[in-house]
């Protein structure tokens, strides 16, 4: 199925280096410039349509779709930890790449993200509520004239909120979600929130991450006070404070650690129904290399599992030495070519 193996450029070798250069150079590059930027001048805009889809329990859920004529299948994508649809670099240029191989394309912004946070106050849930607001996209997708035959595909957070798709997809027995490919995807948050605590990148990669935490539970306070406990905001000082703070009291878990293992990927791997990819590298700093070895002996044991474990490629890199076979985004192209392989 895939030809093409991963090397990265010289300059991208070590996964820290190339975790920070590809969000600062693709990153700000999309936000400074967004259809003027150099790099996605290959990939016409998509002509977006604006709607408001509605979640499992009937939570709101805003997100852009287009479907082109004759389109071969119906592609859900969502981004991770934090951000909105208009920001997410690496889910806008999925959608661009599918777009034009004649996918129909969605882009949503997850529970508390972005538009959707203005529409309720209802929290997020890594996954767990996620999954099933994924199945109810694609009922809703498919009656706005979308292609019955839809793939989900995740980044990150993201990544892990794909693969709930898959396990509610099962557990709802809808037969509209065939697969999910999935980029560096979370999997065990307890474990890894440790690891980030025991070096100084991680420390430094949970600050960044914090501050935009911060900034969506302000705003969730902002426009819906009676929601946020007294104090909540300025409580939160690291990933675990944020969902101790905002999430875990809304969905009846009793402590954080507790709401990650309910909610992590990990344990659904060996488990899951339908066809799922994996890209992961064992150099991401966000996650500790003691999954690795779970990783993949978890999706060995399941048939419809394939994982592509590479040394190298950061988290949401994998940015290739250019090639003539194809561009620089060789993690990208390797979701596409495998949810068309699913096709048959």
């Amino acid at each position: 199925m895939f030809t093409l193996p991963y090397t990265p450029p010289w300059h991208l070798r070590d996964g820290l280096v190339q975790t920070f250069l590809v969000s600062s150079f693709y990153g700000d590059s999309f936000i400074k410039t967004q259809d003027q930027t150099p790099w996605l001048a290959p990939y016409p805009a998509v002509p977006w349509q604006e709607h408001c889809f509605s979640g499992a329990d009937g939570v709101p859920i805003w997100g852009l779709w287009r479907c082109p004529m004759g389109a071969r299948g119906t592609l859900i994508i969502t981004y991770g930890i934090t951000g909105r649809v208009e920001s997410a670099w690496y889910a806008q240029l999925l959608a661009r790449k599918a777009y034009q191989r004649g996918w129909a394309v969605v882009l949503y912004d997850w529970r508390a993200h972005g538009r959707t946070a203005l529409y309720s106050p209802v929290p997020s849930a890594d996954g767990w509520r996620e999954g099933e607001d994924q199945v109810r996209m694609a009922e809703q997708l498919v009656a706005l004239g979308c292609p019955d035959w839809v793939a989900l595909a995740g980044f990150s957070l993201g990544g892990q909120l794909a693969l709930w798709g898959l396990k509610a997809t099962h557990d709802l027995d809808s037969p509209l979600i065939r697969c999910a490919a999935v980029l560096a995807p979370n999997l065990e948050s307890n474990r890894s929130l440790d690891y980030l605590q025991t070096q100084w990148s991680g420390r430094m990669i949970e600050y960044v991450l914090v501050q935009e935490l911060k900034r969506e539970a302000q705003l969730r306070l902002e426009r819906y006070p009676a929601a946020v406990k007294p104090g909540a905001v300025e409580r939160i000082n690291s990933i675990r404070a944020f969902d101790q703070e905002m999430v875990i009291d809304y969905y009846g878990f009793p402590s954080t650690e507790d709401y990650y293992q309910k909610t992590s990927a990990l344990y659904l791997l060996d488990t899951l129904q339908r066809p799922y990819l994996i890209i992961y590298a064992a150099d991401d700093p966000m996650f500790t290399p003691t999954l690795i070895p779970d990783l993949a002996e978890r999706t060995a044991r399941n048939p419809h599992a394939h994982l592509l474990l590479t040394p190298q490629g950061g988290h949401v890199g994998h940015i290739n030495t250019p090639n003539p076979q194809e561009d620089e985004f060789w993690g990208l192209n390797r979701m596409l070519e495998y949810c068309e392989a699913m096709q048959g």
